[in-house]
């Protein structure tokens, strides 16, 4: 009986060597496989994206001054802040939108998104809530505006601008995307701040 056992336990380590041999082969295969070029972008925007996360991590946030005043709402991540100065296009009450620089979103807030929210902010845009200091919610829509700079838009921008009677050339925006805590719906954060 003893000697079953053994025998027992000898071919399950030689089948657990087996399946380790196998994963390590694999895994060598994998690290020299040349992909298609998409599937390597992906793979980059993927890795770029996990890291970015590590590092924006809301809990290596916690005791930085640079979260939104709106942490408590401020899930596991959240961008850096992005700082504007408003323009007089940013004010027009028919444009009806904050434009941010196309690079700063690639770089700081692109990392944030899934791929498919990434396609949907290019194509059609998602909507979002927008907070400002005291967790007041304006309702706006983040999209690619002609493929070339990204727009925080609607009529919400406007009330959010006639709200804090925000003036081209003086005030300043600073602006964080992040994900709520409890709903984990895309948000966003703007505080203004006038410099006189």
């Amino acid at each position: 009986m003893a000697h079953n056992l053994t025998n027992g336990s000898y071919s399950l380590y030689q089948e657990e060597s087996r399946q380790d041999c196998e994963a390590a082969l694999l895994l060598c295969k994998i690290k020299h496989q040349i992909l298609d070029p998409q599937t390597a972008r992906l793979l980059e925007e993927e890795k770029l994206r996990q890291k970015y996360k590590s590092q924006c991590s809301c809990v290596n946030y916690k005791d930085r001054r640079d979260l939104p005043p709106v942490h408590g709402l401020v899930g596991e991540f959240c961008s850096v802040p992005l700082k504007k100065l408003l323009t007089q296009s940013d004010l027009k009450t028919d444009q009806r939108r904050l434009l941010l620089k196309k690079g700063e979103v690639k770089q700081y807030l692109y990392p944030l998104l899934s791929s498919h929210e990434v396609k949907k902010v290019e194509t059609s845009g998602i909507y979002v809530n927008v907070y400002d200091g005291e967790a007041n919610i304006y309702e706006m829509k983040f999209t690619l505006w002609a493929e070339k700079a990204y727009v925080l838009t609607n009529k919400n921008w406007i009330k959010f601008c006639k709200d804090y009677n925000l003036v081209a050339d003086v005030d300043w925006v600073t602006v964080w995307m992040f994900k709520h805590r409890s709903t984990h719906q895309l948000s966003f954060a703007i505080v203004p701040k006038r410099v006189e």
